[in-house]
């Protein structure tokens, strides 16, 4: 792998830091004081004083930002032959006798690009769409396979629609698994997949629509597997499928992807906007090296919103289920890997995400560690510069199981003699407004596993009035996503550390531990005898809510308050401890959120924003 230093020395940055703080909430658990490791002398920020979140436009710990193809690059150029409405949709005339017409010209393109001799983004061959005659610029295109060493560059002005028929998507041709409500979920390729490829990349300042909110089509006559609406008024969207697998049928919708990306090397999104995605936007699976830079998701757009789902509800980010925005995480091994050299772990490794705006809903991002042991590990990620809007928050799980067998990893530290799943992740400069959950992190005992070294700081959250799903908490850290039957693989959350988080409206807050004997776990199977307690260890510096909490909910915690200190009740007692460094000075001012909150660039966000007093 080309692993960036820079990139993985940032997604490091505070692990030292958080070592020594952890070392204060071990004496603490032992008995000891803690004296000699006060949380005093190891709590600081990176950052300056008074840094005002989301303001930065440059950042000299990054690495550079990537370019769009240089001329020499372009290896095709495919004018577009549609032409999008004025709401940026399509009309239904526009597949109505071939469901996905570009398919085969782009597919064409893509493989005689074929590059296996690229060395990064700046060696690689280019696709481009671009408008073509008498304003047309709109594509429309199943699934596409993207080959190593190739960008596909989508020009100003111009969309790539995602075919509304689901046989497009079918991963073997003739077999409908595609489109249809299951108890499992992989039965769709995605619109653009990346399997075991080296340096590839979508780029450029168009646009891919999933057309989630639109009726979908075939290409079969008289297709028996195209669901219909219940109430025989045309056929179901890929949204409707979504709100009735999980809201009415407790199953999964096999819904196609934006962009999965599985198993290679060095992929990069760069300043592309994805929207209205049938379900996750993008999915990075067992990749060593992952950018997003100056990505815009919107799902989702005002002209679905304006229309109504199979039951009546308005389009929204709450009934567009399962769209997630960004998903980085381990897979399980790779043995067979023709055409990109070396070993592949499955590990998740040496991922930026950067200048990024995501509004969607479900998980603006969730980082994922796997499922059982034998996937591999997911580390060094760094999160900076961002802003999220509608959806479930920066998340970190719910699988958190992956340690490649237990194998030794040189770019992992074990906690403890125990070598993490997940970790070394740095999230900073962040904005999230309007995710009914902020920052997360959420396992089970079905799939859990050690996470450790994780930081956030300088952060600003604003919370949303109310939540479909239940209480918006800003805070929330739990190993109880789901009550499951015991599968032993216990959560552990270490080395938590929140440094310039202010929380500027009302909310509730949740830090626990994982005990196999919590009341939380009241019948579910398997309880282990004696009891698995995994306390959680989690520090905070100038943690601050303007608004006092809606809830508060502590259990199985050590907990280290640095001389920043917090606004946040936290008391010893009833598995819980707590260390407490003396008050700072007082220029230890709250983080700056009075220039955070701003509407989704380039367009307007829908819906009302709960005021504050941020200053």
């Amino acid at each position: 792998m080309n692993k960036n230093p820079a990139l993985s020395a940032l997604a490091r940055a505070g692990v030292a830091w958080l070592t020594a703080a952890s070392i204060a909430l071990t004496l603490n658990a032992c008995g000891g004081d803690g004296a000699d490791a006060s949380p005093a002398s190891v709590q600081k920020s990176d950052a300056p004083s008074g840094f005002p979140v989301g303001t930065t436009t440059y950042d000299a710990a990054l690495p550079p930002e990537p370019a769009l193809p240089l001329a020499p690059q372009i290896c095709a150029t495919l004018p577009a032959a549609l032409t999008a409405q004025a709401n940026g949709l399509l009309p239904d005339s526009a597949d109505a006798t071939d469901t996905a017409p570009d398919t085969a010209r782009i597919q064409t393109a893509l493989d005689a690009c074929k590059n296996p001799s690229s060395t990064g983004l700046a060696t690689n061959k280019a696709v481009r769409l671009v408008t073509g005659p008498n304003g047309a610029n709109a594509f429309i295109a199943g699934a596409l396979n993207l080959p190593g060493g190739v960008t596909l560059w989508i020009d100003t002005g111009v969309t790539l629609f995602a075919s509304r028929d689901p046989r497009q998507y079918d991963k073997v041709k003739g077999t409908a698994s595609c489109g249809i409500i299951t108890p499992s979920d992989n039965g769709c390729l995605a619109l653009i997949n990346a399997n075991k490829i080296a340096n590839g990349a979508v780029v450029g300042d168009g646009v891919i629509d999933g057309r989630g909110g639109s009726p979908l089509i075939s290409s079969v006559a008289n297709d028996p597997n195209l669901m219909k609406r219940p109430d025989g008024n045309g056929t179901m969207s890929w949204w409707d499928i979504g709100w009735m697998a999980n809201k009415v049928l407790n199953q999964a919708q096999n819904n196609p992807r934006l962009i999965q990306i599985s198993n290679g090397r060095n992929f990069t999104l760069y300043r592309v906007t994805l929207q209205n995605a049938p379900k996750f936007h993008v999915v990075s699976s067992g990749v060593e090296g992952f950018t997003a830079w100056g990505v815009r998701i919107y799902t989702p757009t005002a002209a679905y919103e304006a229309m109504t789902n199979y039951l009546g509800m308005p389009y929204s980010p709450d009934t567009a289920k399962n769209t997630d925005g960004i998903d980085p995480g381990s897979s399980g091994p790779i043995t067979s890997n023709p055409g990109n050299p070396g070993k592949l772990t499955g590990d998740a490794s040496n991922m930026l995400i950067a200048y990024t705006s995501i509004r969607t809903g479900d998980d603006n991002m969730a980082i994922k560690g796997g499922t059982g042991t034998t996937n591999g590990r997911t580390y060094d990620i760094t999160v900076a510069h961002s802003r999220f809007y509608s959806g479930h928050g920066m998340s970190i799980g719910s699988e958190t199981a992956g340690t490649d067998n237990g194998a030794a990893n040189p770019d992992v530290a074990p906690v403890n003699g125990v070598l993490p799943s997940l970790s070394n992740v740095n999230v900073y400069d962040l904005v999230i407004d309007g995710a009914d959950n902020g920052l997360r992190i959420k396992s089970d005992w079905s799939r859990g596993g050690l996470v450790s070294n994780i930081r956030y700081s300088n952060v600003c959250i604003r919370m949303p009035q109310s939540s479909s799903d239940g209480a918006p908490q800003a805070l929330i850290f739990s190993p109880y996503y789901s009550a499951t039957k015991n599968g032993a693989l216990y959560p552990s959350f270490q080395n938590i550390a929140l440094d310039g988080v202010r929380i500027v409206n009302a909310s509730s807050f949740t830090f626990q531990g994982f005990n196999s004997a919590s009341p939380v776990l009241q019948g579910a199977a398997g309880w282990p005898n004696p009891p698995v307690v995994n306390p959680l260890t989690i520090s905070l510096n100038n943690v601050v809510t303007d608004v006092a909490p809606s809830s508060f909910t502590v259990a199985d915690a050590l907990v280290s308050i640095g001389d920043g200190g917090t606004s946040l009740p936290f008391a010893a007692g009833g598995g819980v401890s707590v260390t407490r460094a003396a008050a700072g000075p007082a220029s230890a001012a709250p983080v700056d959120c009075g220039r955070a909150f701003a509407p989704f660039p380039g367009q307007q966000v829908s819906g009302s924003r709960p005021s504050s007093s941020e200053s």
